[in-house]
């Protein structure tokens, strides 16, 4: 389809970036179409190893001994889609529609996280009418899995001093610091044994899930922690054997949908009926409306009862959600999301997410986490470590960013420093003195089909980049 905007180029660059896959892992064919526009335009092109873009545009007359200014995003989405889309990420494009004033992708993530700074930085560099310093896009991979692509930038590949990162999700925020995290991944080999109890399936969904930094401050639900409670609930009603817990997809997500099966003693499902119930009246305060669906299946084997008991014990007992708020305000400092479960290799897995500004308060977490995993004899080990992004007391592009916004807006941007895990961490630990912000325009239910970002948002952030980059030549 054709987006049109008013003439907004970077709407453009949208819609054709929306044609290539690039799920988490499959940037390949993202990162050529990157290196082809330098090509294409004589600009200077870096794609490394990785598959990392750089492209690089001289500055404009009078503007030769400004500060170079890095404009950054990342290629890859999360590739979620509707249970009854037939949508192959990898080979299919996104199917834009405009639906009130918001874009929107049909049955799928749209890909706005965080394909709209591709689409802003693609348009600066194509424009011969802006002035400003030396330009240069920074475009990353795997910012949605490990931030392998940023942890393992060059670092002498960068010459600019200022970076504007085009990752953020609401626009009137500037985002001046985030957290760092680690991903604890936990397994156990299965145990199985005979049994010839009537096996059923029960579906859990209807939770709204959400970003895992973003939104673990709100009554999302965990629907891990949902079904283990179920699990309780049920081992009071009557005797059940555990034949398989599958819930949640992503480590950055908050799972919202889960699936067991069970082998149970019982004479009619009333009991199973009983445990329900009392699950949903449990959670009845959280977002979203809990479905659990019921039917009967055959099953021939479960899980042992030491098993069955010890992953319903370790899922009540792992801490999930805020750990602790910044002293003396309500921005949540650490955190913990208890991600997914599922079957590999003949072995029960886990994802734990821990997020944290306070590197100490991180190791902690990390500590009572491991106390718990080892006490239920699970192994575990520590994947996936990002650093995080320290507020840096002293800013000019924070302080020009500020003032600009004031003379446009005649009001403060709002700073904070986020529970999310931004990519402006892993770049300063490779350039320590870069001076770096985060902003971006209205987009909401990222890494969820119901994501869509706000068109005339998008426009005035678009706006307001333009602005601060020909302001920079001053600052």
């Amino acid at each position: 389809m054709q987006v049109k905007i008013d003439s907004d180029r970077y709407m453009h660059y949208f819609e054709e970036i929306s044609k290539i896959p690039r799920c988490s892992g499959n940037e390949r064919e993202i990162s050529d179409y990157l290196k082809k526009f330098a090509e294409d335009r004589n600009l200077y092109i870096n794609q490394d190893e990785n598959f990392n873009i750089v492209i690089r545009k001289k500055a404009t007359e009078g503007y030769e001994k400004a500060p170079g200014v890095i404009l950054q995003g990342h290629m890859d989405m999360v590739c979620e889609k509707s249970v009854d889309s037939d949508h192959d990420f990898d080979k299919d494009p996104i199917k834009l529609q405009i639906k009130d004033g918001y874009l929107k992708a049909v049955g799928t993530t749209l890909g706005a996280d965080d394909g709209i700074a591709i689409a802003m930085g693609l348009a600066i560099l194509e424009s011969d009418e802006m002035q400003h310093p030396e330009l240069e896009l920074l475009v990353t991979v795997s910012e949605e899995t490990d931030m392998s692509g940023a942890l393992n930038l060059s670092n002498n590949i960068l010459r600019g001093k200022k970076l504007i990162n085009i990752d953020s999700e609401e626009e009137g925020i500037l985002t001046v610091g985030s957290a760092g995290g680690v991903t604890v991944k936990i397994y156990k080999d299965i145990e199985r044994e005979k049994c010839n109890w009537k096996g059923y399936c029960l579906e859990f969904k209807g939770l709204l899930g959400g970003h895992s930094g973003m939104e673990i401050n709100k009554k999302r639900g965990n629907m891990l922690k949902i079904i283990a409670y179920f699990l309780r609930e049920a081992r009071s009603e009557f005797k059940f054997k555990l034949s398989s817990f599958i819930s949640g997809k992503l480590d950055n997500a908050i799972p919202n949908f889960g699936e067991i099966k069970i082998q149970a003693d019982i004479k009619d499902q009333s009991v199973i009926q009983n445990a329900i119930q009392k699950t949903k009246e449990e959670y009845s305060d959280i977002e979203g409306e809990l479905e659990i669906n019921i039917s009967q299946i055959d099953l021939k084997e479960s899980y042992t009862d030491d098993l069955t008991d010890k992953i319903i014990d370790l899922i009540s007992e792992m801490p999930t959600g805020v750990n602790t708020f910044v002293k003396g305000s309500d921005s949540v400092e650490s955190s913990n999301n208890l991600a997914l479960i599922k079957e590999i290799d003949e072995k029960i897995y886990f994802e734990n997410s821990i997020r944290s500004s306070n590197l100490q308060v991180q190791e902690n977490l990390v500590s009572k986490c491991a106390e718990i995993i080892e006490r239920f004899g699970f192994s575990y080990e520590l994947d996936s470590e990002y650093p995080g992004w320290e507020y840096n007391q002293e800013s000019s592009l924070r302080d020009l960013a500020q003032d600009i916004y004031r003379k446009i807006y005649d009001k403060d941007f709002e700073t904070v420093v986020v529970h999310a895990g931004l990519e402006c961490g892993a770049i300063a630990s490779k350039y320590p003195e870069m001076d770096m912000i985060s902003i971006g325009p209205n987009i909401s239910g990222a890494h969820t089909v119901e994501e869509s970002m706000e068109l005339k948002s998008a426009e005035r952030v678009y706006e307001f980049i333009v602005k601060l980059i020909s302001e920079i030549k001053y600052s």
